[in-house]
């Protein structure tokens, strides 16, 4: 019996080269095939284009289930990754054009131990001193209600320095800005996150922007590298049940992966907590910005790629750059070149910030109840104290409700949708029908959680006569455990044709 006679190696072609200078130009970077499955084939957003198939020699395009498949061994290159028409890996596209780069620091005493770098408020005294601006637009402390950001218009070097320091929340900045410029205010530094700095560059940018107001000033866009942003009302109150004074504290930062809560300026973090924690209580907002570097500014300054006590700064326009030179140069700042920023660093923040709008799944759940659910007793009473509830959010509202009645399924549908936010947690649903004084078929669904801005359908059998339905009122009641009741409305409900 004669052996099997050895295959031959399969011949080099002329494309063999490309292949082995990009497969050795991606080696030992994040970018995979485990990556384009995660962000692109499971998050529902791949073309079916066939690309990643195409280029790489151990993937083929799987034409059954729509997606690639591996054939070999992946050695992680991201040749597949990084041709993909969805994802998102050219630098510029990541964070944006900018003229010039520095690494750098305060270098006015007042101002070292602030946070990070202190670039920002440097930056504004600078200005202030060499009166080239009559006034900046910056958030600071609520002096009434500790930590809450207030928007302010600042007009000297001392209220800069006072309003140092991060606020992790959303501040009306814009508003502050539009008064400035009603105040006469000829030049004016406004300092914001990214979406803040998007609306004031749309404000003087659009067809529709408010060109009457801003032919009269000029705005110097300060930009503020930002990943998310918290919702104070959900976020402080967790702070103050596990212990923390917010009256105490002195500064609140983000570094490596966690937030830090300081009680003294030089000294350990009271508290520290990983931003998976504190996701539930991020600003709904925050899941669909894809700018971490606010690339409509001026400058833009933030403390990734820099390391400890410095600031990353970008001048994406002239005067940007010529700022930073000359605030440098009078000795408000020691600035490093572009070369000492960590790029990789900026450039893997900004990637997770651009494919988070990929990873926005809304769940649609339909829920049909038993009539066998047993209501619960008319009639509870407990001591007061027991019934002490969170206080409530002002007049934030929590569930947006809506309904519509499947007439062929004999159905009215109810759906709930998160709209105050942040997380909902043990959520209680009842519908129950109501006649003159009385009620029946009460159905209650318990909802664990629902995510902010996420629909959630619960289905309630309608009643029927001679296979017609009955159209009655419905009352539906939503309550937490946290907040006690948070919606209660009763719908009038009618055929369709009479609507």
């Amino acid at each position: 019996m004669t052996e099997n006679p050895t295959e031959p190696e399969p011949e080099s072609t002329q494309y063999d080269y490309s292949f082995d200078y990009i497969q050795k130009k991606l080696e030992g970077k994040k970018d995979s095939y485990g990556m384009l499955m995660k962000e692109i084939i499971r998050a529902g957003i791949c073309t079916e284009c066939g690309t990643c198939a195409a280029v790489c020699p151990v993937l083929e395009w799987d034409h059954l289930a729509g997606q690639p498949k591996l054939i070999g061994k992946c050695t992680g290159c991201g040749i597949c990754y990084n041709q993909c028409p969805r994802t998102i890996t050219d630098p510029i596209q990541l964070m944006g054009e900018f003229k010039t780069g520095y690494v750098s620091n305060t270098n006015i005493p007042e101002v070292i131990g602030a946070q990070d770098g202190g670039t920002v408020t440097s930056l504004l005294s600078y200005l202030f001193d060499e009166h080239l601006i009559d006034a900046a637009i910056v958030s600071m402390k609520d002096p009434d209600n500790p930590w809450h950001p207030v928007a302010q218009i600042i007009t000297n070097k001392d209220d800069a320095i006072k309003a140092s320091g991060s606020i992790y929340c959303h501040s009306q900045t814009v508003e502050a800005l539009m008064d400035a410029i009603r105040q006469d205010y000829r030049s004016i530094a406004f300092v914001g996150t990214p979406c803040n700095i998007d609306a004031v560059d749309k404000m003087t940018s659009s067809p529709s922007g408010m060109l009457k107001y801003f032919m009269r000033a000029h705005i110097l866009k300060i930009g503020l590298f930002c990943m998310d942003s918290f919702a104070p009302e959900a976020l402080y109150p967790f702070f103050e049940k596990d212990g923390i004074d917010l009256s105490k504290v002195v500064k609140m930062d983000i570094n490596k992966g966690k937030f830090h809560i300081y009680y003294d300026h030089d000294g350990e973090p009271v508290k520290s907590y990983t931003i998976k924690q504190l996701d539930k209580f991020k600003s709904s907002s925050c899941n669909f910005c894809t700018d971490l570097t606010a690339e409509n500014a001026d400058i833009s300054i933030g403390s990734v790629g820099s390391g400890a006590k410095k600031n990353t700064a970008f001048a994406r326009t002239g005067i940007g750059a010529e700022i930073i030179e000359d605030a440098a140069k009078k000795g408000y700042l020691e600035i490093e070149p572009y070369n000492a920023i960590n790029l990789n660093a900026v450039l893997f923040l900004a990637k997770l910030k651009k494919v988070s709008q990929y990873n926005i799944q809304k769940r649609k759940v339909f829920i049909v109840r038993e009539p066998s659910v047993i209501e619960e007793p008319k009639i509870e009473s407990k001591p007061e104290e027991e019934q002490a509830i969170a206080k409530p959010l002002g007049s934030r509202k929590f569930l947006s409700v809506s309904k519509d009645i499947d007439e062929e399924e004999k159905l009215l549908k109810i759906t709930l949708t998160n709209s105050v936010g942040y997380l909902l947690e043990d959520l209680k649903i009842r519908i129950v029908i109501v006649e003159e004084l009385f009620e029946k078929k009460p159905w209650i669904t318990a909802i664990r959680e629902l995510f902010p801005y996420e629909s959630i359908d619960i289905g309630y059998p309608l009643e029927t006569v001679d296979n017609e339905i009955v159209y009655p009122n419905v009352l539906v009641e939503a309550s937490t455990e946290k907040y006690g009741k948070v919606f209660s409305r009763t719908f009038k409900l009618a055929p369709k044709e009479e609507k």
